[in-house]
């Protein structure tokens, strides 16, 4: 800002008189213990050192609720390991609420629940919420929901997301913005609080982005692209395309009212466009071009600007499109067989006096009149993109204006880089960003460690006050805004996990906080504890996508701000006891000279060891809980997941270890970087509709501000390879198309192994029909988007090896895991011969999670789901066993070594006793405890902080920053621990049954469309396959198998299974 403008703003602040509001009091922060590349170590989760009781003692706090014994179910442990005490009073609404509305009265706060899963399931606490779309009324007096709509399973109808408006004084009407359904719903709320669709129930928004451009939002295909060629084959295209209908997407987001209600304001979201809505014709009467993935909208107080706020970073278009005269699409094209469009820093548009990318557009409506605004500028508000240091963008979201007089400062959360920008709209002047960093941390290659999501704004009425929802620290940051251009951070409010929203009462006393995740998954109240001492209540009969939100209603009068408390819920200092392995910071390992990471596909700890009982104890189980309380054994994939095994009762084992997240795209995104975007969180469970804009891993909007594990190593010199991961992006074809000759295998043969049907036994030996040998080509996947992978992928070490093996193959299940094993053995014997071998290994198998994403070719075969999941695990041995038959994983005469860490990616589709986000998580290493039973609070972002710390890298971002590191899990001396001890399993010993082979046929009539569509159904099916199998194996062993007990249990399970087929489908669980 320039002396006069900025002399000119003050004089006007100096002229404000103070407004009223709450009695808030802060409480300073004291000092805290630098944090720096040297001592980060130091830095742990906030229950380091607590103890569970009874049969856990001794274990760090699980994740759940309640677990304070201070009477608040509300207040618990979430998996990371963060602490949630909500201020004020808690109630549980619907999954995944991202959006909230007051009545103009403050009687009842309505929020829009955005979650595609689980459409009908009942909350186990509170069974009048459900799973699905749905919108909840509460009594803001009473603090009940006393009516909800919800989704029609049979329908999918009314979608939802962020955008909630209101018209009218009692009665009222609502304007939801309608998401994947490219509507906006209108409903009216009666005087007592009911909620009903309106009259007309709708307004479509069409797309404004042309269909004849490339565009992914907008096109019509031509017929010949849903015709099959004279071999029965459809051309080649990928996840998300539609062959019929095309897409028409425009994805309302967030929205806001002209200053007399006239016009409704849309930011659409897959249009790149601002709709109009007159809302006294219910008609759309102006749409206007903006930025990338509008998100927000703020408008003036004289209705004559607008201000919406743009969320992305480049365009999704098809690689090469053609199109008839007509203008329907002909040809998608595709990039080069097996390789995307390239591996480049995004493509962004933030030049002249409109940049799209990261920006905020300003709508210019003279006189208020909607009807005709049009683009006045833009503001770039984001931050040159490279390869190494400022890998994502900055995120511009939620928008509020703080008036004060004549004065008013727009704020715009840059959830990316945990900042406010700042608009002062008198003068349209951009002032510096507010930061609201709550961790100064001195890194050694100088970036700027964030990850507090601020995501969600409300100002008071006054001006007095700016309240913003900070996702990433479970809090809601409370700022001084007397002078509106010149906010002081006050203090924070505890909320519960991830906070989306935020709405103030009319006489700003009291703040309502709306939280995704509430306080994760219930309790399950019918559970007995005396005849299941071992259940921790938290129910196990569903999976961890199984997560309720809340809301929380905070009285601001008197409330003393804690910023201590606040941070204390995310993170504590104590100093590291033992640093001969993992370092306390700065400097690598003495000892761990080569670091591998080993991830796999969806698995809860018990789904692999829960029949290790002997070794667990009561950490493992085969028992869990039905949603009435009564229990029920099943084996899940213990019967396979024999190496998993055998390491884990040979090495050191984690038992109280979480995934970060509840499903694969976001499991992804933690596991190579230890936290997960705003984007990549407020997109994951609205995909649908989204067609092929929505997040599928790694695109340019999911980076993370600095990046993955891979960007922290390449800027600080430490080599690395990856194997697999991270190249699977929109747009791609993951062995879905036929015929598969795009996608490998040169053997023509679908991948995974197909056993012999002869009887069933294990111990007999079997033959494996499918292809487990073959040489793999490519990358596994064709490209049909002109997007990017990760730009460091592309490049090389200093040593001239790359860090990417291109004849990896990535997530495509038609492809063993047997053969990217091969793969990466052979790789890796070259490197160490040629003593080039990188510090760092990150290898993905992908193959045990199940998909059956299988080609309808003429070579294709059927298999089971349990022999995939043993596909991988002896692919895991292969590996495993290779690396320690290696040079490099111990050295006696230097006293270095390796360390391989192995988990999955998260912990969907299987069951768990203790917790739906456990996973197991293993350490093999010279250095590894023998046979040790980890008991700390451990979560993904662990082992990215260890990884990095052995490595002698900085953190990265606040979730690695304040995860505890796996020290615990190794020894100072060498363990002596020899390949030849162990037992490893060299192939797939799973023998189906005829009865497990018809219930697995059955998948087939599920959407398999695309890796991990349907994944909870699968996972049923899964499950009674293998009830199947082991019915028949104990009858067998008792000579039942004609009875007709033994008939009519089979059958029963049938009927189960079909069942299962016959229900609604479960929207994308990806």
């Amino acid at each position: 800002m320039q002396r006069k403008d900025f002399a000119f703003t003050l004089a006007v602040f100096a002229a404000l008189a103070l407004g009223s509001q709450p009695s808030v009091q802060a409480k300073p922060t004291p000092a805290l213990t630098a944090v720096t590349s040297s001592n980060w170590a130091q830095v742990t989760s906030p229950v380091f050192g607590t103890s569970e009781t009874g049969t856990y003692a001794g274990a760090e706090l699980f994740a759940g609720p309640n677990k304070f014994n201070d009477g608040n179910y509300f207040h618990g442990v979430i998996p990371n390991g963060r602490i949630v005490k909500p201020a004020g009073t808690s109630l549980q609404v619907g999954m995944n609420p991202l959006g909230a509305v007051l009545t103009p009265d403050g009687r009842y706060l309505i929020t829009t629940n955005n979650d595609e899963r689980d459409v009908g399931l009942a909350s186990l606490q509170s069974p009048s919420n459900k799973g699905g779309y749905s919108l909840s009324v509460i009594d803001t007096a009473t603090l009940q929901v006393i009516s909800s709509i919800f989704e029609n399973a049979s329908t999918s109808t009314p979608k939802g997301f962020i955008g909630l408006q209101i018209t009218g004084s009692g009665p009222y009407t609502v304007w939801a913005s309608g998401g994947g359904d490219n509507k906006i719903y209108l409903y009216s709320i009666s005087t007592d609080g009911q909620i009903a669709a309106a009259t007309p129930a709708s307004v479509a928004i069409a797309p404004t982005l042309p269909s004849t451009a490339g565009y992914v939002s907008n096109y019509v295909p031509n017929p010949v692209l849903n015709t099959k060629d004279a071999n029965g084959n459809l051309p080649p295209a990928p996840s998300g395309f539609s062959r019929t209908t095309g897409a028409q997407t425009t994805f309302p987001a967030g929205s806001a009212l002209s200053p007399d209600g006239r016009y409704l304001y849309v930011a659409c979201n897959g249009d790149n466009s601002l709709a109009v809505i007159d809302t006294t014709s219910f008609a759309v009467v102006k749409q206007i071009a903006v930025g990338y993935f509008p998100y927000g909208v703020s408008v003036s107080k004289d209705g004559s600007k607008i201000l919406v706020s743009n969320w992305g970073v480049t365009e999704y278009k098809f690689a090469s499109p053609a199109y008839d005269g007509n203008g329907q699409l002909t040809s998608i094209g595709a990039t080069a067989q097996n390789q995307p469009a390239g591996y480049f820093v995004p493509l962004t548009d933030t030049s002249g006096s409109n940049p799209k990318t990261s920006s905020l557009s300003f709508v210019s409506a003279p006189g208020g009149d909607g009807a005709n605004a049009s683009l006045a500028q833009s503001f770039y508000l984001g931050k040159p993109l490279d390869d190494l240091y400022q890998v994502g963008d900055t995120h511009p979201s939620a928008t509020a204006i703080v008036r004060k007089g004549k004065i008013e400062v727009l704020y715009v959360a840059k959830a990316n880089s945990d900042s406010l920008a700042r608009i002062l709209l008198n003068t349209n002047k951009v002032l510096p960003d507010f930061d609201l960093s709550p961790i100064r941390v001195k890194t050694s290659d100088g970036h700027k460690v964030t990850g507090s999501y601020p995501n969600a704004l409300v100002a008071s009425s006054d001006g007095t006050r700016l309240y913003v929802a900070e996702a990433g620290l479970n809090s809601v940051a409370v700022l001084d805004t007397t002078r509106p251009a010149r906010p002081k951070l006050l203090g924070r409010i505890a909320t519960g996990w991830y906070p989306t929203a935020l709405a103030l009462s009319p006489d700003d006393q009291t703040l309502y906080i709306v939280n995704a995740k509430g306080i994760g998954e219930d309790i399950n109240p019918l559970t007995d504890f005396t005849t299941n001492p071992t259940a921790t209540g938290v129910q196990s009969f569903s999976d961890s996508n199984f997560i309720f939100g809340t809301i929380q209603k905070v009285s601001l009068s008197g409330l003393t701000l804690d910023n201590t408390a606040v941070l204390g819920y995310n993170y504590g200092i104590h100093a590291p006891a033992d640093t001969s392995i993992v370092p306390a910071g700065g400097k690598p390992s003495a000892k761990i000279t080569h670091v591998i990471r080993i991830l796999q596909e969806n698995k809860t700890f018990d789904s692999m060891l829960g029949n290790l009982s002997v070794h667990f104890g009561p950490y493992s189980s085969l028992t869990y809980n039905n949603a009435d309380g009564s229990t029920f054994t099943n084996g899940q994939y213990t019967g396979v997941s024999l190496n998993t095994q055998a390491l884990a009762q040979t090495f050191a084992a984690a038992v109280n270890y979480y995934s970060d997240s509840e499903e694969s795209d976001a499991g992804h995104q933690f596991a190579a970087s230890g936290t997960s975007t705003d984007y990549t969180q407020k997109t994951l469970l609205v995909k649908t509709g989204r067609g092929l804009l929505v997040n599928k891993n790694f695109e340019p909007e999911d980076y993370p501000a600095s990046g993955y594990i891979f960007n922290n190593a390449a800027r600080n010199g430490v080599s690395f390879k990856d194997y697999g991961a991270m190249i699977r992006i929109e747009g791609t074809d993951t062995g879905t198309s036929t015929p598969t000759t795009l996608n490998d295998p040169p053997s023509g043969q679908v991948g995974y192994p197909q056993l012999q049907a002869d009887n069933f036994t294990i111990t007999q030996p079997v033959v494996n029909l499918g292809d487990v040998t073959s040489t793999t080509s490519g990358l596994g996947q064709s490209y049909f988007l002109n997007l990017p992978i990760l730009a460091v992928l592309g490049e090389k070490n200093t040593s001239g090896e790359a860090h990417l093996d291109a004849n990896y193959p990535g997530y495509n299940f038609n492809i063993s895991d047997q053969r990217r094993a091969k793969e990466f053995i052979a790789d890796f014997d070259r490197m160490v011969s040629a003593g080039t071998l990188p510090q760092y290994l990150y290898i993905y198998l992908p193959n045990d999670h199940t998909g059956s994403v299988q080609a309808p070719n003429a070579t294709a075969v059927g298999s089971s789901g349990l022999q995939q999941i043993g596909d991988g695990d002896v692919a895991l041995g292969q590996v495993v066993q290779h690396i320690m038959n290696s040079p490099v994983y111990y050295n006696a005469a230097t006293g270095t070594g390796s360390a391989i860490f192995m988990t999955f990616d998260d912990a969907q589709s299987s069951l768990d006793h203790i917790h739906q986000h456990r996973t197991p998580l293993l350490v093999v290493s010279p250095y590894a405890r023998p046979g040790y039973l980890g008991k700390q609070h451990y979560v993904t972002a662990s082992i990215v902080k260890t990884e990095e710390l052995l490595l002698g890298l900085p953190p990265n971002n606040l979730g690695d920053l304040f995860a505890t590191d796996l020290r615990d899990l190794f020894q100072s001396t060498y363990n002596g621990i020899t390949a030849s001890q162990i037992a490893f399993n060299d192939s797939v010993k799973y023998q189906p049954t005829a009865e497990g082979e018809r219930i697995w046929k059955l998948v087939d009539k599920l959407d398999t469309s695309a890796p991990d569509r349907d994944s909870r159904r699968l996972g049923r099916l899964t499950r009674l396959s293998m009830a199947a199998d082991d019915l028949h194996a104990r009858a067998a062993k008792e000579n039942r198998l004609s009875e007709a007990a033994y008939l009519a249990a089979q059958a029963r399970l049938y009927a189960q299974a079909e069942a299962v087929v016959a229900a609604p489908k479960v929207d994308d669980d990806d």
